[in-house]
Parts: structure tokens; sequence; C-alpha cells
């Protein structure tokens, strides 16, 4: 069971109509936050997911999250979806049935937030936390548009069957990463997966002009959602 108690706290405005949030979920004991950011008439909302052990990251996901947003794009951007206390355990930060039942969760409160219900969700993450969201993507197969991981570490899935498109943007020069994820989405069954390669990178996307690239494929991917096919004819389709 989830809970927002501080909904109303914090709140500003990006733009006129814009809707910037910090929204706290109790979900059962514990207590999570994450960023909303609501533009108007926003359709789609992506759910950008951030594992503390990933903070190198954060800056890239940021600019990432912030581009998604003057695209039109709603996101809500979680750092963690476990406590501090909580990660302390390592069993709980691989535990991928409880990141998935948490993710879930808050899924479905934004599904019943009155200004977030009409959205269609998305999620986004690096590649080593596709599991939690293979598994949330095939319980609200319904309501999860499409999965976006990012570079290499996709870990072998114990699903053989989403019911949402895949990509996965991975950098054209990380050879033994690009060989081991196609792998692992060979064995999914998806309506749409595939691969997409950023020429001359590794997969840490450290150079900005790499990160740029890769926000670029994510903002098609999310722009359009029915012709994905033809938008990407580079994609390689699994």
């Amino acid at each position: 069971m989830i809970s927002d108690f501080s909904s109303a706290q914090r709140e500003k405005r990006m733009n006129t109509d814009d809707l910037q949030i910090t929204i706290h979920f109790q979900i059962n004991r514990i207590q999570l936050s994450g960023d909303l950011v609501l533009p108007k008439n926003s359709k789609l909302m992506v759910i950008l997911i951030l594992d503390e052990k990933d903070e190198k990251f954060g800056q890239r996901f940021s600019l990432l999250n912030l581009k998604l947003n003057c695209a039109g794009i709603a996101t809500l951007f979680l750092q963690d979806l476990l406590t501090s206390n909580e990660r302390e355990i390592h069993a709980n930060r691989s535990d991928d049935a409880l990141l998935a039942d948490r993710l879930v969760e808050v899924t479905k409160y934004l599904i019943n937030r009155e200004d977030t219900r009409d959205h269609k969700f998305a999620y986004l993450a690096l590649s080593s936390s596709a599991e939690r969201l293979f598994r949330a993507g095939f319980i609200l197969s319904h309501d999860v548009d499409s999965i976006v991981l990012i570079g290499n570490g996709l870990p072998h899935s114990k699903l053989s069957l989403s019911a949402v498109p895949i990509l996965n943007i991975i950098g054209g020069l990380d050879f033994y990463g690009i060989e081991s994820n196609r792998s692992v989405l060979s064995k999914i069954q998806s309506p749409i997966k595939g691969i997409h390669y950023i020429p001359g990178s590794p997969s840490h996307f450290e150079d900005r002009g790499k990160w740029s690239q890769v926000t670029d494929v994510v903002l098609r991917w999310f722009e359009s959602p029915n012709s994905r096919k033809i938008e990407f004819p580079e994609l390689e389709l699994l």
C-alpha cells in the first residue's frame, strides 16, 4: 500500500504550465521520494530509476530528465528504490523481487493520482537494473508503454516474455557488452525489442556529445510510440 503524505510541500512551477513537485511515498513502513515534473498536456510519463551505486550517472540522468520535460514528456526521477538503512543490507540491493514490487507500487500510485492517472508510463534505467523493470512491466503491461535500458550489463532474466517494447542503447565500441546484451534480449519475447548503437563510444557515455546522442535516441523513441520500426531503421531488431 502506498500513500503520499506531503505532495503539497515544495510545490513550484517551472513555467506557468509545468508543475514540479517532490513526492514522498509511504510504502508499507518505509519512505521513498521522487521528483515529479508534469508539463501541461503531457500524455506520457517516464519513470527514471537510478541506484545509489550508479550516482556517477546522476548528472547525465538529470540532463536527460530535463530534455524529456522540455519535449513535453512528464517524468518521475527516483534516485533509489531503497532507504539508506535498507541499502546497508547487501541482499536488498540485489533483491529484484523486492525492487520490482516497489516500482509497481510507485507506478500504481501514479495511475491513481488525479493529475497523472491519464498518462501512459515508461521505465528508463541503466541496463544493470533491467530485471526489476522487466518484472514491473510484466505486471503492469496495460499501463507501461516501453522500457529503455542504457549501457551494458543486462542480467539474464527469469522472464521469457515481455508485453512491452524494449530498447537498449549501448556504445558501439563496447563489443563484449553488445554480444552479452544481445544474448539476453534474444531470449525474451517482446512486441519490439532492439539495440541502438552509439557510434565510436564505450557504454559509460562520459563524453558530453555521446550522451547527447543517447538523449536524442531516447526522445525519438518516446515521441514515436506507434511508428518505432519506421522511425528507427538503424535499430537492430532481435
